[in-house]
């Protein structure tokens, strides 16, 4: 084996076991995809129907396994009465997903609680319901779990037993997203390594900032889309770079990357546009140009090629689930959640200057603020956006640099209007994920010039993100009602430190206790409030007072979810008590504190050092310890002549 190579399966394995240590639980956006992804393996269907609603077996003396209650348009029968799903809005007012009910009689259930994912639609002329989301990481995720379901059959596993069905969520997440993504940072390493003109040295670090600095960590072990669709796009970059300036550019690379362009749209609608700029970029930046502009529609012909297969699939899926190629799975998604002014019912178009001020104060919260803000939470990119100035400036990789910054502008200009700019439970700003491996490229320009600087800011990104990871990727901070402070004693958004304030606290103390202050700290403001109204005297006041926080607290080192849910939630890792199989973290199915919901997400070192930070020392010695060579290794190449590396490494 080549040492290149050998050096690449190294720098692959690092990544992948890091992705591969967590998993973070359950929770709307995946629990809807894994339930698709069954459905396709178990029953050979779309339709999540026989995949939402779990309870536990009544006649199973263990508790360990659930019945799956199936769904006829959107009703399901249990304990003797049929229970009809229903929409809620913000006043948790219930609206009939059926609104032409088989069973007028049915008890009206609000679906958030009673369905493993309220992130779903309802398709009205079938009755089945899908994930509101676009099928492309399904379809990447299916073969894995087709082999894991076909292996436990085998073994006579039961993939409704809670620690099987948790499991499989896991396993299926990494090798699918996991996998990808540790792939898609040695496509990255390469590219890096070519634009730092050979140097190995500043391309891994730049891959190393990329992988683990950046709020691609996080994501590359929850079972979402922003990962693949960072990759697939990446990888179309990559194809296309490789034929720049040849006369007649290779059909096979050109196609190729119209197939990943495409799977990228199909796994994430939005990357649509991202494709549209790289098909531009195969017409106007791959041939040799002697200073002239020159139109490479060969390069777009096999581009839009490659692109027309994947273009087929969405429609077919369209047509066979929603009755129309040109349907999207959103369009039928609770409608109380699509606002009627905006642009597809999402996307804020401004026409007032309040409307701009608005917009303006989004941006800042994804770029600057300690909540959402992509450079604090990973300031190693100031340095890329310092290398796309240096590459325009110097006209070094000018196409390329316009490319980077159209594509990461165009993904922050959707996040920015985007209704659900704050990405619900997130550790971090999660729809700029797709952009970042295009902010992070030029960061190799950085490594070569400011080197130690550059390097100072990885490594306080990377602390950040790996705490965001370690304790919850899917981090509620200020969006979740168990983790925010009402309007009348919390801080503005802007303020609100999802490191400072939940992940290191989580991770250090074991409990959130910024939060849980505040909490407490309302709660007893407005019983003082209320006592005050009442007329009772200050002493019994200050008294009452003082027994109800000594009773909140008393609660909260039981780990107790009343009166506070936050109080459950317990450090200092993998603390999401939601499964695949729970909709809301309101512990309806098992208790807090259960074996259930403290293995519901974990990470591999948990194995040996369960709830402890030490579970992290295998991985930092295992990944940590790869990454170290390979610098040492890297910086050894650069050094020495090729023939000679071959020799030593």
């Amino acid at each position: 084996m080549a040492p290149l190579r050998r050096f690449e399966w190294l720098l692959f394995l690092a990544c992948f076991v890091a992705f591969a240590w967590f998993h973070q639980g359950g929770g709307w956006n995946q629990n809807s995809r894994f339930a698709e992804v069954r459905a396709i393996v178990e029953e050979g269907r779309f339709a999540i129907d026989d995949f939402l609603v779990y309870k536990v077996d009544p006649d199973d003396s263990t508790g360990r396994r659930f019945v799956r209650l199936p769904l006829n348009h959107a009703e399901y029968q249990w304990q003797g009465e049929v229970r009809r799903l229903a929409w809620v809005d913000m006043e948790y007012n219930l609206y009939p997903v059926n609104e032409h009910s088989p069973t007028p009689a049915a008890k009206d259930v609000p679906m958030i609680e009673e369905c493993s994912s309220g992130d779903i639609g309802y398709v009205p002329w079938t009755g089945q319901f899908h994930p509101n989301k676009p099928p492309g990481t399904t379809f990447l995720a299916v073969p894995a779990y087709w082999l894991i379901y076909h292996f436990e059959k085998w073994r006579g596993l039961n993939p409704d037993d809670w620690w099987t069905l948790t499991v499989n969520s896991w396993l299926t997440s990494v090798f699918s997203v996991g996998l990808v993504s540790a792939f898609g940072c040695v496509v990255f390493f390469r590219l890096a390594r070519e634009m730092a003109g050979g140097k190995s040295l500043p391309a891994l670090l730049a891959t190393l900032a990329f992988a683990f600095g950046t709020t691609f960590f996080p994501f590359g072990t929850l079972l979402f889309d922003h990962n693949l669709t960072a990759i697939f796009l990446l990888m179309a970059f990559s194809c296309l770079w490789r034929v720049r300036g040849m006369e007649r550019p290779s059909p096979g690379r050109v196609f190729l990357a119209g197939t990943c362009a495409g799977i990228a749209a199909i796994t994430n609608y939005i990357a649509a546009g991202a494709g549209v700029m790289l098909a531009l970029y195969a017409v106007l930046a791959t041939l040799p140009t002697d200073g002239k502009l020159r139109w490479n529609w060969r390069a777009f012909l096999w581009f839009s090629l490659g692109v027309l297969p994947l273009f087929i699939v969405i429609c077919a899926y369209a047509w066979v689930n929603f009755g129309s190629p040109f349907k999207l799975s959103n369009d039928f998604q609770n409608p109380l959640f699509a606002d009627t002014t905006a642009f597809l019912g999402m996307f804020a178009v401004p026409q007032h200057s309040a409307d701009f001020q608005r917009l303006g104060y989004i941006a800042s919260l994804l770029t600057i603020s300690p909540y959402r803000g992509l450079f604090f939470l990973a300031p190693v990119l100031l340095m890329g956006v310092y290398g796309l100035i240096v590459w325009m400036h110097e006209k070094t990789y000018l196409a390329e640099a316009r490319l980077c910054l159209g594509i990461f502008g165009f993904f922050f200009l959707v996040n920015v209007t985007f209704n659900g700019y704050h990405g619900g439970f997130s550790a971090g700003p999660r729809y700029l994920v797709p952009g970042l491996a295009f902010l992070s490229l030029p960061l190799v320009v950085a490594f070569l010039r400011w080197r130690w600087l550059t390097v100072a800011l990885a490594l306080i990104s990377i602390a950040q993100q790996t705490l965001l990871t370690a304790t919850d990727a899917q981090n509620s901070l200020a969006v979740g009602g168990h983790a925010r402070v009402d309007d009348a004693h919390r801080k503005d958004d802007f303020f609100s430190q999802i490191v400072g304030d939940y992940a290191w606290p989580l991770f250090a103390y074991g409990r959130a206790w910024p939060i849980l202050n505040q909490l407490i700290a309302a709660r007893l403001d407005k019983e003082n409030t209320e006592l005050t109204e009442e007329g009772v005297e200050e002493a019994k006041r200050k008294q009452r007072l003082a027994t109800l926080e000594q009773g909140m607290r008393t609660s909260i080192a039981r780990g107790e979810s009343s009166p506070l849910i936050l109080g459950a939630i317990r450090g200092p890792v993998s603390v999401n008590p939601i499964g695949a199989y729970d909709g809301l973290l309101i512990f309806t199915i098992f208790p807090a504190g259960s074996v259930q919901t403290d293995w519901n997400s974990f990470n591999v070192g948990e194995f040996l050092f369960p709830q402890s930070r030490l579970s992290l020392l295998p991985l930092a010695l295992v990944t940590g310890g790869l990454c170290v060579f390979l610098c040492f290794a890297a910086a050894r190449r650069d050094r020495t002549p090729a023939r000679a590396f071959e020799v030593k490494l």
